[in-house]
């Protein structure tokens, strides 16, 4: 099924701020309308239903004078349509050659079982198994009722939602510095019990994201207190018709009060509220999960993991490129 909306990360409001966060990237988004020849730059996004294909572009350094391009959750386009798709892909290589890139990573946002991988395999694109976005997904559908809603999460979920409002625990939402502050606080306890495998970013990466994304509505944060103390938060990013909880963390302290669930499920029925389709809980299988613990929290909200089409490499420097794969993967066993 073709996606109404291209995916908040190829979005010009995500290309400020992760390029505000870290100064060493760089943007550039192009848009194809309906019946036009070419692919245009531009600084926002028209109407969806306006374009044939739109794909924000990343990029960044990686030093002796080469550069890489990185296309999150993109291009958008409708996969079905093959002339459309060799024409986006077309383009980014073309780009790709203008700006002399060492390499070319996608990672398109659509269903593995809804892709058609040959028109990208024909235009030298390989597959690779490594992935910056998570590799799979999964995503509430949460235009139903309150009780249609909770009725889909499985049991011990919907006790312990109800659990942690009996034991007095209160949600709110903001966007101010100071809770975003409160929210790395959280965030740096969930990092040293988890034994440092989370790799967060610093607090200005997430003081950035927030201020800009809030800006269009595009992001709060949502704040679980019990007796006035922080007990869990995540922060949660709107676009298009669904919302993605992206960064969340707890204090060990209060895990029993299940503050967790009460967070996702106030933060599922707002975005209902604001006419969203989906609630995406961004990653099922994740490297830091070696327990499972994590995949099978969120498939207690909804018992389905979506897998994506996966991450796509190509690279007009095909000997450098081998180079830098075998040498990135020193890097990684080191």
């Amino acid at each position: 099924m073709h996606n109404a909306f291209p995916h908040l990360l190829q979005t010009p409001a995500w290309g400020r701020a992760k390029c505000t966060a870290h100064p060493s990237w760089s943007w550039y988004l192009f848009v194809k309308p309906k019946q036009a020849g070419k692919f245009e730059q531009t600084q926002s996004l028209p109407n969806p239903s306006a374009i044939e294909s739109s794909v924000l572009i990343l990029e960044r350094s990686l030093g002796l004078g080469q550069r890489l391009h990185y296309i999150p959750r993109g291009p958008y386009v409708d996969w079905r349509d093959r002339s459309a798709v060799e024409a986006v892909l077309g383009f980014i290589k073309d780009f790709a050659r203008k700006k002399s890139v060492l390499m070319l990573r996608m990672e398109p946002d659509i269903s593995e079982d809804e892709f058609d991988s040959a028109p990208v395999l024909a235009a030298g694109f390989r597959r690779v198994k490594d992935h910056i976005q998570p590799a799979d997904t999964v995503r509430v559908p949460i235009q139903k009722s309150d009780d249609e809603l909770m009725g889909g999460f499985h049991k011990k979920h919907r006790y312990n939602i109800k659990l942690a409002a009996k034991r007095g625990l209160t949600v709110r939402t903001s966007v101010s510095p100071k809770d975003v502050t409160l929210f790395y606080n959280l965030l740096k306890k969930t990092e040293e019990r988890h034994g440092g495998v989370l790799h967060i970013h610093h607090e200005d990466y997430y003081q950035v994201v927030t201020r800009e994304l809030a800006k269009h509505n595009m992001a709060v944060l949502y704040i679980v207190e019990k007796q006035g103390r922080p007990a869990s938060a995540s922060l949660v990013l709107r676009y298009g018709d669904q919302a993605i909880y992206m960064f969340g963390a707890a204090d060990y302290e209060f895990r029993r009060d299940m503050p967790n669930h009460l967070r996702e499920w106030e933060s599922m029925r707002d975005a209902r509220d604001e006419g969203l389709q989906y609630f995406d809980l961004w990653g099922a299988t994740m490297r830091n999960d070696p327990g499972g613990g994590i995949m099978r929290y969120k498939l207690g909200y909804h018992d389905s993991i979506e897998t994506l089409a996966g991450s796509f490499d190509w690279s007009p420097k095909p000997l450098r490129y081998k180079l830098f794969r075998l040498l990135d993967k020193l890097r990684r066993k080191l």
